[in-house]
């Protein structure tokens, strides 16, 4: 599932086959992968833990570099990150 604040309606329009949710824990629920690809705010203060509870599979790629790689590590995901180590 998908989710973004301000461009779901563009996105509809474009991506007709994807399932939009209707916020961020919504979209992650028994996802294998979580896609960080923008760094609106609503998105920099997400509980990760609970995110953890939701995911089938904790895996997290940041491609914005928002998040504390460590401290998403330490949750227990398995994170990637784009210009980074």
């Amino acid at each position: 599932a998908g989710y973004d604040p301000a461009g779901m309606d563009e996105s509809r329009k474009e991506l007709p086959s994807i399932t939009y949710a209707t916020d961020a824990y919504a979209a992650c629920k028994d996802a294998d992968l979580v896609l960080l690809m923008t760094e609106w705010n609503e998105f920099r203060d997400l509980d990760f833990k609970r995110i953890k509870s939701i995911v089938r599979t904790p895996n997290l790629f940041d491609t914005r570099n928002v998040y504390d790689p460590r401290a998403l590590r330490k949750i227990g995901f398995t994170y990637i990150c784009t210009g980074r180590p």
